[in-house]
C-alpha cells in the first residue's frame, strides 16, 4: 500500500526549534514550505545562508508578513498540515495565521510544538 506524505508548511522556519523542524520534514520526505519575513538589508547573514540551505533542500520558501492574509491563506491551501514554531513574543500573531487556516478550509492540522512541549513537560510533573 502506498502512503501518500503530507505536504508541511512551518512558521519560524528559520528560528530555534523551527530550523529542526524544516530539516526532519524534509528528511521524511514531505514536500515543505517555510512562511518566512522579507529578506532586508538587516537581515541577518546566518538566515540568510539558513534560508540558502533550505533552497538546496527544495524547500519552498515564501517570503511574507503574518499581516499578509491573502498571501497567508494562498499558501496555505498548498498544503495539509501547518506548524507554527513561533517565538513566545509572536504567539497571537499565531490568530492571523489561525484565520487564514479558517478561509483557506484545505489544511488538515495545525500544531503549536510549544504547547504541546508544555503539555508534555505538565503531564511528565
Amino acid at each position: 500500500m502506498e502512503s501518500m506524505l503530507s505536504s508541511i508548511l512551518i512558521f519560524g522556519g528559520t528560528g530555534y526549534f523551527g530550523r529542526y523542524m524544516v530539516k526532519a520534514s524534509v528528511k521524511m520526505g514531505h514536500p515543505t514550505y517555510v512562511y518566512s519575513r522579507p529578506m532586508t538589508p538587516q537581515t541577518h547573514p546566518s538566515k540568510i545562508e539558513l534560508l540558502k540551505e533550505f533552497q538546496s533542500m527544495d524547500v519552498n520558501i515564501v517570503q511574507g508578513e503574518l499581516d499578509e492574509h491573502e498571501k497567508l491563506v494562498w499558501v496555505i491551501q498548498q498544503v495539509d498540515v501547518v506548524i507554527s514554531a513561533l517565538a513566545y513574543p509572536q504567539v497571537l500573531d499565531q490568530l492571523k495565521i489561525i484565520d487564514a487556516i479558517k478561509v483557506a478550509g484545505t489544511t488538515k492540522v495545525f500544531i503549536d510544538p510549544a504547547l504541546h512541549f508544555r503539555s508534555l513537560i505538565q503531564i511528565g510533573s
